[in-house]
C-alpha cells in the first residue's frame, strides 16, 4: 500500500485530486453498496445506470457513463487490461504510467479523470447539473493545463536568480478567496496561538479567527490554523479557496502527503476532509 500512496501523492495533480484517491485507495468513499450494507438504503444498485451494483470501481470506471469516456482515453489494445484489473491494482498500474500524450502525462489524465468522475456522480445524485457538454475535451484541456503550471512551476522553482523583494498580500484571481494563517508557539512545545484572515479579490474582508491552543509545537499550531481557515471559509460558502501559509514543512505535508505513523497525521487527515468537500482548495507556501 505504501507504493501505491507514494504514487499518489507524487501525480501531478491538484491536491484535492490527490486526497481524493488516497480516500478511494482507503475504500472509504461512499457508495450505494456501502448504504445497502449499513441499512442506509434498500438497494445497491446504480442509479445512474441501473446495470449493476454501485461498488467504487463502478462508480470511477465500469459504468456506463464512465466507460465511454475511458474507451475513447485509453488504446483498444489496452482496454481489456484496463476494464478488468481490480480497484487497488488499477490505481496503482496507472498512476505509474507517465507516458506524454500531447502536453500531459497519462498518470495526470487518469488522476484528473477519476475525481472528475466522482464529481460529477455526486451531481448527478443531488440534482446539480453541470455546464459541461464535451467532458472528454474539458478533461483534456485540464490535464493540459494542470501540466503547464506544474512545469512553470518547476522552472520558477529551479531558475537559480537571487532578487529581493517587499514581501506583501497579493489578492487572488477573479473568482477566488484567500485565507492566511499564522501560529506561533512560545517554545517548541510551548504556549501556542492560531489566527487567520479571509478575504475576497478585492481584498475585502469577509471573516477572521484567533484561536489559543494550548501548549502544542509550531508544525502542530500551523496546523489548527489551516483547519480552522479551512472550517471558517467552509461555513461562509466560499466556492474556490487558496490556503498562504509561512511554513514550509506544513505545506510539503498536503503536497508531499504524509506517513499515518507520523504524530501530526490526524490532523492532517482532519483537513483533507475539507479538501475532499465540492469546492477547489489550493494550499500554498508564502514567506511571513
Amino acid at each position: 500500500m505504501q507504493a501505491l500512496f507514494t504514487r499518489i501523492w507524487h501525480v501531478i495533480a491538484s491536491e484535492q485530486t490527490r486526497v481524493f484517491l488516497w480516500l478511494v485507495a482507503r475504500q472509504v468513499i461512499m457508495t450505494n453498496m456501502k448504504r445497502q450494507r449499513r441499512h442506509l438504503t434498500d438497494t445497491g444498485i446504480c442509479q445512474v445506470c441501473k446495470g449493476g451494483e454501485e461498488s467504487i470501481l463502478h462508480i470511477l470506471r465500469d459504468c456506463p457513463a464512465m466507460f465511454e469516456i475511458w474507451s475513447r482515453f485509453v488504446p483498444m489494445a489496452k482496454q481489456g487490461e484496463f476494464f478488468n484489473t481490480p480497484l487497488l491494482g488499477w490505481l496503482y498500474e496507472n498512476l505509474g504510467v507517465h507516458t506524454e500524450i500531447g502536453r500531459y502525462n497519462w498518470s495526470t489524465l487518469f488522476a484528473i479523470t477519476t475525481w472528475w468522475g466522482w464529481k460529477w456522480r455526486c451531481w448527478n445524485v443531488f440534482g446539480k447539473t453541470g455546464k459541461c457538454r464535451d467532458r472528454v475535451k474539458f478533461l483534456r484541456d485540464l490535464a493540459k493545463e494542470t501540466s503547464e503550471a506544474h512545469t512553470k512551476g518547476r522552472e520558477r522553482g529551479t531558475a537559480g536568480v537571487r532578487v529581493e523583494r517587499h514581501i506583501v498580500w497579493t489578492p487572488p484571481i477573479s473568482g477566488w478567496f484567500k485565507v492566511n494563517t499564522d501560529a506561533a508557539s512560545k517554545g517548541n512545545p510551548g504556549r501556542a496561538l492560531a489566527g487567520g484572515v479571509l478575504r475576497d479579490e478585492d481584498g475585502t474582508w469577509c471573516g477572521g479567527f484567533a484561536i489559543n491552543i494550548g501548549i502544542c509545537s509550531a508544525p502542530l499550531a500551523e496546523l489548527w490554523g489551516i483547519y480552522y481557515g479551512l472550517y471558517m471559509a467552509w461555513e461562509k460558502r466560499v466556492p474556490r479557496l487558496i490556503v498562504e501559509v509561512d511554513s514550509e514543512v506544513v505545506v510539503s505535508f498536503f503536497n508531499a502527503g504524509i506517513n499515518d505513523s507520523h504524530p501530526l497525521s490526524f490532523l492532517v487527515r482532519l483537513c483533507y476532509g475539507f479538501f475532499s468537500r465540492d469546492w477547489l482548495i489550493r494550499v500554498i507556501h508564502v514567506y511571513s
